[in-house]
């Protein structure tokens, strides 16, 4: 049932919407009423022409669907264009390649950062999804338009650089499952009446491989009963990005925790969250296409991802630590005045109960950019 307090889409978001939902229903039909939730989770977020980031919709901002660190002032690109500087000084050909741009305002405000500091031979390439989300981009960062170019896909030869990716290893589809009688059982997206539903599917090999790895790090198991998720494309997403790093780092800042602190026992109904309208809402089916669909980063998993594809970890720390850290000990950032909005938009990044906490950064690096972040580490976490 849809709360009466929720903004209703208008007609064409509605249209687009019934069209993905036809698509879902006919491979749900054509798979014995069953499919895994991470392939439902694909193709309602990256479906060619009606996928939440592959579709037009607005999606960031006031009249969007959720806000990033990136909305919320200068402040977090300024931060981070101190901690990159100095690995894309010691490139030969330095190159920024950030994945999914948002509205491109980090983008913007990590250039004009850059140049400040006296970086001015770069490059900045942008892999973007959205086709709503580039032209805004595009217009955003017309002045940049000589240094800032837009790929399809990861450059084919690999870069030397920073590979950065602000709020976009949450949007990775993830394996929803249970334990059942000892074992992860999947589950998965059926048809009830004109609604999709939660069902139960068979076990899967590949998804037991995978919990039984999980629960051997643990060292213990799962228990009875125990829902969550477990993203089987995070491997080889960073594996893909690691090949395209030749030297420099890799930065990941998103929601998440540690392993051990994201499969606890009472957390036992995962992490998936959805986002709609400035609204956290807990049904992946409402309006396929429509909100975004997400679920926290497992940053353990990160770490092992990356030090298996041939990266060093070299930092892991909160973004309230990374952010206040970089204020105490960086005059040049310091000593720059905030405007009223950005001291506000401050207390939201760093305090434990909005982004502080909730938000990591992990820094994986190649060669000699192994230097840390600002900010407390807490690489023994992991």
């Amino acid at each position: 049932m849809i709360s009466p307090d929720l903004p209703l889409p208008d007609a064409a978001a509605r249209a687009v919407s019934a069209a993905l939902t036809d698509r879902l229903r006919d491979e749900i039909g054509k798979n014995g009423g069953w499919i895994r939730f991470d392939r439902y989770m694909q193709r309602a977020l990256y479906e060619p022409g009606l996928g939440y980031y592959s579709g037009g919709s607005v999606k960031l901002g006031a009249g969007g669907d959720f806000t990033t660190a990136a909305e919320l002032g200068s402040l977090f690109p300024r931060a981070l264009a101190r901690c990159l500087q100095p690995v894309l000084s010691a490139c030969a050909a330095p190159t920024v390649l950030e994945l999914g741009a948002g509205s491109g305002r980090l983008t913007a405000g990590l250039i004009d950062a850059l140049l400040a500091l006296g970086l001015e031979r770069f490059r900045y390439l942008i892999l973007e999804p959205s086709a709503e989300l580039r032209e805004r981009q595009q217009a955003l960062l017309a002045t940049h338009a000589p240094r800032v170019s837009w790929l399809e896909w990861l450059p084919p030869e690999p870069i030397e650089g920073v590979i950065l990716g602000n709020e976009v290893a949450d949007a990775l589809p993830v394996v929803r499952f249970r334990k059942r009688g000892g074992r992860a059982r999947p589950l998965g997206v059926g048809i009830d009446g004109e609604r999709f539903v939660w069902r139960e599917g068979d076990e899967d090999a590949a998804l037991s491989a995978a919990v039984g790895a999980l629960e051997q790090k643990l060292e213990r198991p799962l228990p009875e009963g125990f829902e969550s998720e477990i993203s089987l494309l995070l491997k080889p997403w960073i594996a893909s990005l690691a090949d395209a790093l030749a030297a420099g780092g890799l930065l990941l800042a998103d929601y998440g925790l540690a392993r051990r602190d994201y499969y606890l026992a009472e957390r036992n109904a995962g992490t998936l969250v959805c986002h709609y309208r400035h609204r956290v809402l807990d049904d992946p089916f409402l309006w396929p296409g429509l909100q975004d669909i997400t679920a926290w980063v497992d940053f353990s998993a990160c770490a092992d991802a990356g030090r298996a594809a041939g990266l060093a970890l070299s930092a892991y720390t909160t973004q309230g630590q990374f952010l206040l850290d970089t204020l105490a000990h960086d005059a040049g950032l310091a000593d720059q005045p905030l405007a009223p909005d950005e001291a506000a938009a401050l207390k939201t990044l760093v305090l434990p109960g909005e982004m502080g906490e909730k938000f990591k950064l992990i820094w994986l690096t190649r060669g000699d950019a192994g230097h840390g972040l600002p900010g407390r580490d807490f690489r023994s976490w992991l």
